[in-house]
Parts: structure tokens; C-alpha cells; sequence
């Protein structure tokens, strides 16, 4: 049956649209119509445009943070490249430094220290994340190479910020335990220049990162109470990391995957959109309901036309139905123009990403990320819930008795 021969069609367009029909009536479904277009097609782009920014932050943070991260705290290392398949691991020592810069400013860091070798496999992972083409490097750029001398360091771009340095001044490193000796004691430190300063986009590097070169700089460093060695390990596949960390902890060594040291980060991005997502779905939720009004009031305004159709011998079922009908015609085409709107849009984002953010911000454009079976999810329930704004005041016509009404207007 065509559209246009569609009873409730029919009824929809002379009840609530035609000129004659009440005009608070189709001033409150247009309302309503146009307020589900708008909660479902904020609620898609909102939800889809965070998938693609969690998204992004996952390829950065899988691209450079290592997918394994061996600890060893004993005084003889554990080589752990037996237990490795395929896999590019990179030997560290790490340990909790002070910087003092000439100014008199000062900042924690983390000193991270590679061999030569190790050096030259970390730029790679640097240049990789460089590669995914998530933002433009206009102020920074990452090394193509970085070699590192003696007493030479190269740190993050917040970490240098916040000091006030740039590449070839001079720091002092000053592990913490050294603020606990006494006045007689000779403090522990070391004068080094910052060689490169590096972008990696990640805040939790950028604001922290300390480079060396442990074949030849901080040796006096070496007995630190924070000091840690082990192995940096990234795979080809990602999911290797937890079977091979399971070997690891058999053998009583100490690893931590990407995600267990992320954990943080990804609750709270997983919270925040979940909030976000709650409330829109309510607003959704309030503005569907106006589907309720509309047919209530139409149930009101209308019983002698009710009692009319009724008369003429159309059924109690079939005029529930009729009813029902047209309140899903006014919910299923707001959901239908709102979720293509908001679908498409994303869509859009997802394969053009806007490019409106100042490069300040670690995402400089605007990404989104679509999931079909989350739409078909939210269609779903959007359907389910215009059915029962439709059928519940549609039940109101059972109560109408043509016989009594029509009297009471003669």
C-alpha cells in the first residue's frame, strides 16, 4: 500500500495537519517532531565524534607507550628476549630525576634511558606515530634521528615549556632522595644540555619525558632509589602482549601491559562518554515523550470525530490501531530524518575530519568514528519507545462510546 493510500496517513494529515485541526495541536507535534531530529542527530555526532577521539588516543598511546613493559628491581638484570616472538624490545633503565633550570625553576621528570641502538628504535616508534597523520607538526617536529652524547638529554615539549628551556640550554638533574641529606653531605647532581626537544603527542610523555643515552651519560645515577631496568617491548600484534606477560609473571617476573598502565585514562574516557551519552538519551528521552501530549491532547479535542469513525463501523482494535499509527508516522519520521542527519554527518567527519582546532591541542581536527550496530542499537530502542508513546494514550479511544457522546451534542 502507497503512502498516500495509507488510512493513518490520511487521518494524520486532516487531524493534526490540515488547516482545520486545532492550531496548539500542530504547533506542539512540529515541536516535537523537530526536537527528536535534533536530540538524535546531537546524540550520534556527540557520541561517534568522542569514539574517534578515544580512537586516536589509543593509536598514539599503542604506537609509542611500549605494548609490554618488563620491571626489574634486583641488582642483576632478567633478559626476557628468549620469551619473544616478532617482537622489537628495547632495553631500559628509568629511574625519578629533579630538573633545575639556570633560571631557578624546578620540575619532576622521569629520565628514560636507551642504549645507541635503543635510541634509534624509540625515533622509529616516534616517526610511526608521526605516520598516522592525526595532527600537523608546526612548532615541533619529531626526530628523524637523535643522537645523544654524553651528558646530553632530550626532553619533552611540556617539560620544556614549563621550565622555560630550549634546545642547548643547561639543566641540573638532582635525584629526589638527595633533598633528605644533610647540610654536610655532598648532594648528588648532574649538569646536562638539552640536545632536542620532542613532541610526542602524549601529555603524560610530553610533560615528563627525560632522554639519555645510558651507554654514556648519568652513570653516577646508577644506584638510585627510584632506578628500574627492564625491557620496552612492542609487538606486531598488540593482543601478544597479556599471553607473553602471562609467561613473564610464571616466572616470577614483573610486567604490566599498555592497558593495565593506561587503565586510568580509558576509565575515565569511558565514563565521560557514558555521561554524555546518559544525558543526551534523557534529553532524546524528554523530547520523544512530547509524543504523549500530542496524542492526548488529540484524543481530548477529537472524541466526536472518534465517535464518528466508530459509528460509521470501524472497530475499538482497529481505531487503537489507527491511532497508534499516527503517532509512530510523527516519531518514525523524526527518528528516520534525525538519525540519517546525525549518520551522515559523522560519516562525513569520519573521512573529511575537520580541521578547526588550533594546534595547541594534541588533535588539531576534529575525527568521528561510526558504529553500525550501535546505530541499529539506538534505532532499535528509539523505535521500541515511540511504539509505546504511541499505543499507551492511543488506548484512551476504548473509553470513547459513540453512542453517549453523540447525544450529549444533539
Amino acid at each position: 500500500m502507497a503512502v498516500k493510500d495509507s488510512l493513518s496517513y490520511f487521518f494524520l494529515k486532516k487531524l493534526v495537519f490540515s488547516d482545520r485541526s486545532g492550531a496548539l495541536i500542530k504547533r506542539i507535534t512540529t515541536l516535537s517532531f523537530f526536537a527528536i531530529v535534533l536530540s538524535l542527530t546531537a546524540f550520534f555526532i556527540v557520541l561517534f565524534v568522542m569514539n574517534g577521539m578515544n580512537r586516536n588516543i589509543k593509536a598514539r598511546i599503542m604506537s609509542l607507550e611500549p605494548h609490554l613493559t618488563t620491571v626489574n628491581n634486583f641488582s642483576q638484570d632478567v633478559d626476557v628476549t628468549g620469551e619473544l616472538h616478532d617482537a622489537n624490545s628495547i632495553k631500559y633503565q628509568k629511574f625519578d630525576l629533579i630538573l633545575r633550570s639556570i633560571d631557578g625553576q624546578f620540575r619532576g621528570g622521569e629520565a628514560t634511558g636507551y642504549s645507541t641502538q635503543g635510541l634509534s628504535d624509540w625515533v622509529k616508534q616516534l616517526n610511526f606515530t608521526q605516520m598516522l597523520g592525526r595532527r600537523q607538526f608546526n612548532t615541533y617536529e619529531a626526530a628523524d634521528e637523535l643522537q645523544l652524547l654524553e651528558n646530553e638529554i632530550a626532553i619533552g615539549v611540556d617539560l620544556a615549556r614549563s621550565l622555560g628551556v630550549l634546545e642547548g640550554d643547561e639543566l641540573t638533574l638532582i635525584p629526589p632522595e638527595t633533598l633528605l641529606l644533610s647540610s654536610l653531605e655532598t648532594p648528588l647532581f648532574q649538569k646536562v644540555t638539552v640536545k632536542k626537544i620532542l613532541l610526542t603527542d602524549l601529555y603524560d610523555l610530553d610533560s615528563k619525558l627525560i632522554l639519555f643515552n645510558s651507554d654514556v651519560s648519568l652513570k653516577r645515577f646508577s644506584n638510585t632509589l627510584s632506578r628500574k631496568t627492564g625491557f620496552h617491548i612492542w609487538f606486531k600484534n598488540v593482543e601478544d602482549a597479556e599471553p607473553v606477560k602471562e609467561k613473564l609473571t610464571a616466572k616470577n617476573i614483573s610486567s604490566e601491559t599498555w592497558q593495565e598502565k593506561n587503565s586510568d585514562l580509558f576509565f575515565a574516557l569511558k565514563m565521560e562518554k557514558l555521561m554524555i551519552g546518559t544525558f543526551l538519551g534523557l534529553a532524546g528521552l524528554i523530547a520523544s515523550s512530547s509524543i504523549l501530549t500530542v496524542l492526548a491532547l488529540l484524543m481530548s479535542q477529537k472524541k466526536y470525530d472518534i465517535a464518528i469513525i466508530k459509528t460509521l463501523g470501524l472497530s475499538q482494535k482497529k481505531t487503537l490501531w489507527l491511532f497508534t499509527k499516527i503517532g509512530l508516522w510523527i516519531s518514525g519520521m523524526a527518528i528516520f530524518l534525525g538519525t540519517l542527519i546525525g549518520v551522515g554527518v559523522s560519516l562525513y567527519i569520519q573521512f573529511y575530519p575537520v580541521n578547526v582546532l588550533p594546534n595547541i591541542y594534541y588533535d588539531s581536527s576534529i575525527p568521528a568514528q561510526v558504529n553500525f550496530v550501535f546505530i541499529a542499537i539506538v534505532v532499535g530502542l528509539s523505535a521500541l519507545l515511540a511504539f509505546l508513546g504511541s499505543y499507551l494514550p492511543a488506548k484512551a479511544t476504548f473509553e470513547i462510546q459513540p453512542a453517549l457522546l453523540l447525544r450529549q451534542k444533539n
